[in-house]
């Protein structure tokens, strides 16, 4: 909004001293003219792609439930593959920047957190507040954050169901689209409840679910131990293993075959904040976009300081 503004009185500026002293050379005329509606059809196309993300008026609701297991605190090894953070913190790295631009969305939003292990817990439920809301997902969810040890998805599943329950009966409505980013490495280390049934359950809701998935095979991650002086040892033997094996098709399954109602992705991708937000509905703005921006930007300062510096001096 303030480039636009912004635009509009560069641009009656440039328009002024076109007409007092370029518009009378005859030879440059047409070029200067040709550039008024050129960088205005450039800033129009910059304001409505980039500055703002695009979707319909209703509000976005959106669940999170975050695994908070052990093994959502595994990494490579150190040093060969250097500090990449924990399966946990390239999960927040992936959900920051998707608040992020959420939060610059004119499109108001209404998320939850839910934390789980083989026990679920609400964390916060339906809030408007996306800075509370980033706050909690940088420095609230942590793998000691449960004392239960283990990791259900059933009971992830299980737990959001009540969060969408309790909406008012104009959001229950399954034809308002409302959405579920489940945060796991697919580690099924406990089974108490079952996914298939709240899997039903939140469809029938009119809930689509965006599998976030963290975690690589190779190279294996494991948690670390570290010793008095903060240098990596090791790995530390949990329940007879050292490594932890993540389960991307567990989370394929869980999201569904239908892209439409589902959404498998990375969070190691470059693209994940983008491609959450593209499924949610809102449209972010692309490189072509970005380059348009630059090049209006550029057209208007030079033709400013080209009009000023010819023209605008001369009695």
């Amino acid at each position: 909004m303030y480039l636009a503004l912004i635009s509009v009185v560069a641009l009656v500026l440039i328009a002024y001293w076109l007409r007092l002293r370029a518009w009378e050379q005859r030879d440059i005329a047409p070029f200067t003219f040709a550039l008024l509606p050129l960088m205005l059809v450039l800033l129009v196309i910059v304001e409505t792609s980039a500055d703002e993300l695009l979707g319909d008026e209703d509000p976005v609701l959106l669940a999170i439930a975050a695994d908070v297991s052990l093994s959502m605190g595994t990494i490579p090894e150190p040093v060969a593959h250097g500090e990449i953070g924990t399966r946990l913190a390239r999960a927040q790295q992936a959900l920051l920047p998707m608040l992020a631009q959420l939060g610059a969305a004119a499109r108001p939003a209404m998320i939850s957190i839910t934390a789980f292990t083989s026990k679920s817990e609400t964390i916060l439920a339906w809030d408007d507040d996306l800075s509370l809301v980033r706050e909690i997902i940088e420095y609230v969810l942590s793998t000691g954050l449960l004392t239960e040890a283990g990791s259900d998805i059933g009971v992830a599943l299980n737990g959001v169901v009540p969060i969408y329950e309790s909406l008012p009966d104009a959001y229950r409505d399954p034809a308002r689209p409302k959405f579920l980013i489940l945060v796991s490495d697919g580690e099924q280390t406990v089974s108490r409840a079952s996914s298939d049934a709240a899997l039903s359950k939140l469809r029938e809701l009119g809930v689509r679910i965006i599998s976030l998935h963290v975690g690589n095979d190779e190279p294996p991650e494991g948690l670390p131990v570290y010793d008095e002086r903060d240098s990596f040892v090791g790995f530390e033997e949990v329940d007879g293993r050292i490594f932890s094996i993540p389960d991307p098709e567990l989370m394929r399954t869980v999201a569904g075959g239908d892209a439409r109602t589902g959404l498998f992705v990375h969070a190691d991708s470059t693209d994940a904040a983008s491609r959450i937000l593209n499924f949610i509905g809102l449209q972010t703005a692309g490189p072509v976009t970005n380059v348009l921006r630059v090049g209006a930007v550029m057209l208007l300062w030079a033709s400013i300081m080209i009009g000023l510096a010819r023209y605008g001096f001369e009695e």
